[in-house]
């Protein structure tokens, strides 16, 4: 089960990173339409589709993943999919710049560094009073998202971002208190499954929103940061995520390895 785990992560990683590349292809080949027909004909074009499609397959490898990985370790590797992003627009050819380069490289030391000193086990079932207070919690998001929505053009796109970085944080937060329990018709009463659902929606509606008001690359650091960070300080306090005896200074470097790397590339979200 470990192993799947191990595998699981970086499947998701290479989904993301993949499926950000095929709907990218398929809005520019609309970009010309405009509107609602727009909208439409993106959903109509194959890559934007089979994009779509691996995006689900890692958000599913992603809860496989969090059966037995701890969240900071799944969330940086999960991020770090604007890496796989980088890699593949050098591939399609992108010339990658210098500054580009040394970005994979710190990206990919910090992940090695996680990966050597996180400690796997499995998910922690939570309490039932945890779960209510996890779908709750989808409040907070709203409530920034709406306050974005009312602050000058400049900030609001910032505010927003914030706004999806946290509702997703929910949704990790959760995948990882779900995957604790078997897969099953009882998962439907779960609060934590109805948090992925509503916080995710939530997510998706503040980031699209934030996109229209800010450039790609600020609005994917900020959420990404929320990501990496939130989640993975509630692993550690909620679900007992830890790392090997002794190798607290290595994780911490690791992580904020991972990070800066995964910032540096976030043009690459474009």
């Amino acid at each position: 089960m470990l192993a799947l785990s191990w595998v699981a992560a970086f499947v998701a990683c290479l989904g993301y990173g993949v499926g950000s590349v095929l709907q990218s292809v398929g809005a520019r080949r609309t970009a010309h339409v405009a509107g609602v027909s727009g909208v439409a004909l993106i959903l109509l074009q194959a890559p934007y589709l089979i994009g779509l499609a691996a995006d689900a397959l890692a958000f599913m490898a992603n809860v496989v993943a969090l059966q037995q990985l701890p969240l900071f370790l799944v969330q940086s590797i999960m991020t770090a999919s604007v890496g796989v992003t980088a890699v593949i627009a050098s591939i399609r050819g992108e010339a990658l710049s210098g500054k580009d380069w040394v970005s994979l490289a710190v990206l990919g030391s910090g992940l090695v560094i996680l990966c050597v000193t996180a400690d796997p086990q499995s998910a922690v079932r939570v309490s039932s009073t945890s779960q209510w207070i996890i779908l709750a919690s989808a409040v907070l998001p709203v409530l920034v998202g709406l306050a974005g929505l009312r602050v000058p053009v400049r900030s609001s796109a910032l505010v927003l971002a914030g706004a999806a970085g946290l509702a997703w944080t929910g949704v990790a937060v959760a995948s990882r208190g779900v995957s604790a329990d078997q897969i099953s018709w009882a998962l439907l009463g779960q609060p934590l499954l109805w948090a992925i659902v509503v916080q995710g929606v939530i997510g998706a509606i503040f980031f699209a929103l934030a996109l229209q008001r800010g450039s790609v690359t600020a609005v994917t650091a900020v959420t990404f940061m929320l990501e990496m960070v939130i989640p993975s300080g509630i692993g550690l306090w909620l679900f007992g995520d830890n790392v090997g005896t002794g190798q607290g200074p290595w994780a911490v470097l690791g992580f904020l390895l991972a990070i800066g790397g995964t910032i540096s590339l976030t043009r690459f979200a474009e």
